[in-house]
């Protein structure tokens, strides 16, 4: 029943926020998972009631640092940029709440992956892997090919 809770809570946003209030216990500006699968994560500005409000997608941010009169210069991997009236502590603590939620999520999926290793959709076993590594051009000197030491 958690995974079932932790996904079908999660369709509305504020089956999102209620999902943030269960992993972190954040009611008030809180971010939101918006895709589980591809880990996905945005953040509100302000209250999401508030017309001016601006979701940020963390993951696609370069780089962002203080501006005048109290706001934040954000520049996106695209290499466009924006400023927003958001102070730069209010937004780093908005960028660590979602960093927060990221981490209690993933613990939550690990530990339920545990309890039923055969559907390990969110964390593959690690030895598993997508391609071969013969046909690579090898570091090794020489030029041999490593040694595939994987359970066959």
């Amino acid at each position: 029943m958690e995974i079932v809770y932790t996904f079908c809570a999660s369709w509305s946003l504020a089956g999102r926020k209620e999902g943030t209030k269960h992993l972190i216990g954040i009611t008030h500006k809180p971010p939101i998972i918006i895709d589980p699968i591809s880990f996905t994560y945005a953040f509100p500005t302000t209250s999401p009631q508030n017309p001016h409000c601006v979701w940020i997608f963390p993951q696609h941010i370069k780089d962002y640092h203080a501006a005048d009169n109290n706001q934040t210069f954000i520049r996106f991997a695209n290499l466009e940029t924006i400023v927003l009236d958001i102070s730069i502590s209010s937004f780093n603590n908005q960028i660590a709440r979602t960093s927060m939620l990221h981490m209690k999520f993933s613990q939550k999926m690990r530990k339920i992956e545990n309890q039923i290793p055969q559907n390990s959709m969110f964390f593959p076993p690690s030895n598993y892997v997508a391609e071969s590594f013969f046909g690579y051009r090898s570091a090794l000197p020489n030029n041999t090919q490593p040694t595939d030491h994987s359970e066959k």
